[in-house]
């Protein structure tokens, strides 16, 4: 099994290494070399899962390769395998895949086609390295590489300016949120001598009781680790107020937008906490903070998609508002629900985004809604996907959606958390609402762009049509299939702390999935959603009245509560400043005329001594050697 899921991990790196070497290659034989090896991983996992949950297997950590054995520490390159790695391997390289096989056709035309699917081979198995990890130094250089991949991703036009502007915000936000992780897997490894997590599972007990003076003040060093730990999830998930990055990254081609928000980069913090479990189950204080956290992004940043207009900039802040719902999840111990919204909204938000990269297409790559219009007609296959993906994203039942959100909904609030409920349940409102303005006016609206005459190939080919039908599958039905076992505690089993909250609730408040379908008719759950539906079809679509918003309150939404102001001015001068003094002080001081230039001068000068030395006499060559002896015998003398 070991083997099988090394394979797993490094198939995608093999194909980057490949690419890189056949960079000059034909497009046609690096479509073929990066699709088949996500191709392979993905069929690795798949097996690797199967295999496991049928043979309701125990968790297996093995280190594979050993750097650093000593007696008080070992580090290793490893493996850990149990049922939430290798459905989240299976999810990651399924979604990888079809959006793989989507840029085919969408980067058909760029001029950097081969180094694009280089970029795509390298995240995949960057994100691949964070799940598969069996201790905290691995879990942090793929990190470091999924930040380092998203960066070239986002940046990838590299004559646009906007790019360039976006891939440095990101670069710089995850830089502060990695402070935390970095400050956190030291003070693992100083108070437990090990970063292996199941070395440090054991250990939990022994340290929870313990403090750490930190300026004078005592901290529980458990819930300390946990919230380091968590300020670095909390960048990589764009959890407020960490999260104003993550729609710039839409400057990235759509594919990449899809594979970000999807499966790869945003997932890994609510990844990470998940893994770690077994240690935030028993950081109360922490759980509390991460649970209004979540609440707080899932509801202020839905209310921002409300004034947004570009399409893709629409569905980046559905993406932080339901990163919100997880990251609640976790605060609240619901960590099987997390991984639950984590994988339903996987699939229905990489098909959002593949829909709207084939509407851009289409449309000449225009992304502001108010001038697309009328494509339900004209592209009804993408027409029929983004409704499906859409009703997903509402949590309307039956949905994959619905089973996952829902329940993380319902769940918060029988465990009494009343605020965070409350947020979470208006959230449902302007999820719903920002759904049915993208909805209305790309669909059904009026477009200035095209007439029907113009668009006789009404859809895009195969090659992009053929994910939108596959991703649509999962995201309608998947919550269903899995979520009786999942509620069960069955489907992950031991891999995540708390199973017993979420097994009370369903046995006392569930039952089975479909008296949750039923229920959920009679809850103010479904009532505000109906609301919202009703609201945006006479608003939006009938545009039977008009609602005029402060003008304070929509500068406010704007601007984003400050955030967009923050990031546009603030963190550009920080860059400025910051790269002034390395330039002044490192690069001209400390290098140039610190080292370069210092070290050149003493050099000539002791060139200069030593020259005089060669006499060209060979009595003063005799007499050097001579004295070197002696001065060598009297050492050796003393020593004896």
């Amino acid at each position: 099994m070991i083997n099988i899921a090394l394979l797993l991990l490094l198939t995608p790196l093999i194909g980057t290494f490949i690419l890189l070497y056949l960079q000059n290659s034909s497009k046609k034989l690096t479509i073929i070399i990066s699709n088949t090896s996500i191709l392979l991983s993905f069929l690795l996992s798949l097996y690797l899962l199967i295999i496991y949950i049928s043979s309701n297997a125990p968790a297996f950590s093995e280190d594979v390769l050993v750097f650093v054995d000593v007696k008080i520490y070992s580090l290793a390159f490893g493996l850990y395998i149990d049922s939430l790695s290798l459905v989240m391997s299976t999810v990651v390289t399924s979604v990888s895949f079809l959006v793989h096989y989507y840029s085919i056709s969408y980067m058909k035309d760029e001029k950097s086609f081969n180094r694009f699917f280089i970029y795509t081979n390298f995240f995949t198995f960057s994100m691949l390295l964070i799940v598969l990890s069996n201790n905290f130094f691995q879990l942090f250089i793929g990190w470091e590489l999924v930040g380092l991949s998203s960066y070239l991703l986002i940046g990838f036009w590299t004559k646009k300016d906007s790019a360039i502007k976006a891939n440095y915000k990101a670069f710089l936000v995850n830089r502060v949120g990695d402070i935390g992780l970095i400050l956190g897997l030291c003070l693992i490894f100083i108070t437990y001598n090990t970063t292996n997590y199941n070395e440090v599972f054991q250990l939990k007990d022994t340290i929870n009781n313990t403090n750490i003076n930190i300026f004078g003040y005592a901290f529980n060093t458990l819930s300390f680790i946990c919230l380091l730990l968590f300020i670095g999830a909390m960048a990589k998930s764009a959890q407020v107020p960490l999260h104003f990055w993550l729609p710039d990254s839409m400057e990235g081609p759509t594919p990449i937008s899809a594979l970000i928000h999807a499966a790869t980069m945003v997932t890994a913090g609510i990844y990470m906490v998940a893994r770690l479990s077994p240690i935030y189950v028993l950081a109360e204080d922490v759980s509390l903070f991460i649970l209004y956290i979540g609440s707080i992004t899932a509801f202020f940043l839905g209310l921002v998609a409300l004034v947004q207009n570009d399409i893709k900039r629409i569905i980046a802040y559905s993406t932080i508002s339901q990163l919100g719902y997880m990251t609640a999840a976790l605060g609240a111990s619901l960590y099987s629900l997390a991984i639950f919204h984590l994988i339903t909204h996987a699939f229905f938000k990489a098909l959002l985004f593949l829909c709207a990269g084939s509407i851009i297409i289409k449309c000449h790559h225009e992304q502001d809604i108010r001038k697309i219009g009328g494509l339900r007609r004209l592209m009804p296959i993408t027409y029929m996907a983004f409704l499906y993906a859409s009703l997903s994203l509402i949590g309307f039942p039956l949905t994959s959606g619905f089973y996952s959100k829902e329940t993380i909904i319902d769940a918060v609030g029988y465990y009494g958390h009343t605020i965070p409920y409350t947020m979470l349940l208006l959230s449902i409102f302007t999820t719903t609402l920002y759904t049915a303005k993208i909805f209305s006016k790309v669909f059904f609206g009026e477009s200035t762009l095209h007439s029907d005459s113009e668009l006789k190939n009404k859809e895009n080919d195969n090659q992009m049509l053929i994910p939108l039908v596959v991703l649509t599958v999962p995201s309608v039905f998947l919550g269903i299939f899995i979520y009786d076992s999942l509620m069960l505690g069955t489907l992950f089993g031991t891999s995540l702390a708390a199973q017993e909250l979420v097994v009370s609730f369903y046995n006392d408040y569930v039952i089975n999935s479909l008296n949750f379908f039923l229920h959920s008719f009679l809850t103010i759950n479904f009532l505000i959603l109906l609301s919202a539906i009703v609201f945006g079809y006479f608003y939006y679509y009938k545009k039977s009245f008009e609602i005029k918003i402060p003008s304070f309150f929509k500068k406010i939404l704007t601007e984003e509560y400050g955030f967009n102001m923050f990031s546009s001015k603030y963190i550009p001068e920080f860059q400025n400043i910051i790269t002034k003094y390395l330039w002044r002080r490192i690069d001209i001081s400390a290098i140039d005329n610190g080292f370069v230039n210092n070290a050149s001068y003493f050099f000539d000068k002791i060139s200069h001594k030593v020259r005089k030395a060669h006499t060209g006499f060979i009595y003063h060559y005799s007499l050097t050697i001579i004295s070197a002896l002696i001065l060598l015998l009297l050492i050796v003398g003393y020593k004896n």
